[in-house]
């Protein structure tokens, strides 16, 4: 019983963490690109940090604690500003 404790607690604090999610974005070019996707992606309200690179061709997204954005979530913002994000990648 008191391991059981102890592990429901273990996980509840690790799920906590803030993730970071790096998207390949296709078609960004400007100023007004990396605008657009910071704008579409905070405004899931599940983003702390978005950073856009436009050398680099991607978007970093910090979730906040507490929260998590599927893939599809993130793609979906980023198509909305009228981009493609392509590969996901994850790291706690």
């Amino acid at each position: 019983m008191k391991i059981s404790i102890i592990l429901i607690s273990l996980l509840l604090s690790l799920s906590s963490f803030a993730g970071t999610i790096v998207v390949d974005v296709l078609g960004m070019t400007c100023g007004m690109c990396q605008e657009a996707i910071t704008k579409e992606v905070m405004a899931t309200g599940k983003a702390e940090k978005v950073d856009v690179n436009l050398e680099k061709k991607t978007a970093t997204v910090v979730e906040k604690k507490g929260q998590s954005l599927s893939d599809q979530e993130v793609k979906a913002a980023i198509k909305k500003a009228g981009y493609e994000g392509l590969k996901v990648s994850r790291s706690k």
